[in-house]
């Protein structure tokens, strides 16, 4: 069965699309792991990382998408949406698929904003939870439905975030508000909520202010940051550009051969610290039936 993370931060432009989109690739690639990405953020910048936007038009008008699965949960079919190995069409990935996103979730949100028990995207992973290793969900940067709806469903959350005052200040304020969602439910049921599965540190440059804030995360948040970070680099906004992931290149040239080592290196390390996390944990939401 498997394992669902939600990948989140308030804070935007932190690379929170970028470490999704790179950890199911590296996941599929480098260690054979069948991986679904889930966009749940409106503005699409996942699906459109790795899918035309001409194909995606297409596909999502007859095949649908997360704005599908939650104004019509009854009819929506997972099976049918998901796109299979994704960028099978320019690189020879294969094994991470993808259920693209629709800006029609902003809607969405506010249809669902006087929803209770955020149960809509756990009851559509229930149908190919069993196909996967890891599912993986790219949430918006804010804390409405559609979000609290991926940490329902999730055994832990990853929280990227660059080195500085302004990215790194949420990320108790992002504890806090995970917490107090679940607090309700702690006492009837088994499930207290996904677990802090780790910081992985985003655009990191060698200054002095980064290197600052690299010990402070560290200080303050002891055996949660990963060991392995994401430099700052052009190459990952070309990367977007050219809608192939550095983990996919075959071969990386220049920068991205660093990159790509890195992106590796951080799913073998989200492998181990899953399954730690996974095997002292409660049973989530979605195993409790």
């Amino acid at each position: 069965m498997a394992k669902i993370v939600t990948i989140i931060n308030f804070k935007g432009g932190v690379g929170k699309t970028t470490l999704a989109v790179e950890l199911s690739t590296s996941l599929a690639r480098f260690y054979g792991k069948r991986t679904l990405l889930v966009d749940l953020d409106p503005q699409a910048s996942a699906t459109f990382f790795v899918m035309e936007q001409e194909k995606w038009a297409k596909w999502k008008s007859t095949n649908g998408s997360t704005a599908d699965l939650f104004e019509q949960p009854h009819h929506f079919s997972m099976r049918k949406a998901i796109v299979q190995d994704v960028l099978r069409d320019r690189t020879n990935v294969f094994g991470f698929d993808l259920l693209a996103s629709n800006p029609d979730l902003v809607d969405v949100d506010l249809r669902l904003a006087d929803f209770v028990g955020y149960t809509v995207l756990q009851r559509a992973l229930d149908q190919v939870q069993n196909e996967y290793d890891y599912i993986i969900c790219d949430c918006p940067p804010n804390f409405n439905p559609v979000t609290k709806n991926a940490l329902w469903t999730s055994d832990a959350y990853i929280v990227p975030t660059i080195p500085d005052f302004l990215s790194t200040y949420g990320i108790g304020l992002l504890q806090r508000s995970v917490h107090k969602l679940f607090s309700s439910v702690n006492h009837a049921t088994a499930f207290g909520g996904p677990v802090h599965g780790g910081i992985v540190l985003t655009r990191v440059r060698a200054t002095k202010l980064h290197s600052y804030y690299c010990d402070q995360v560290r200080f303050d948040y002891p055996g949660k940051v990963f060991t392995n970070g994401i430099s700052d680099s052009i190459a990952i906004a070309g990367a977007a550009d050219d809608r192939t992931p550095i983990s996919a290149l075959n071969p990386p040239k220049g920068h991205t051969i660093e990159l790509q080592q890195q992106f590796q290196s951080t799913a073998g390390e989200f492998i181990t610290r899953i399954y730690h996390l996974r095997s002292q944990n409660v049973p989530a939401m979605s195993q409790l039936g």
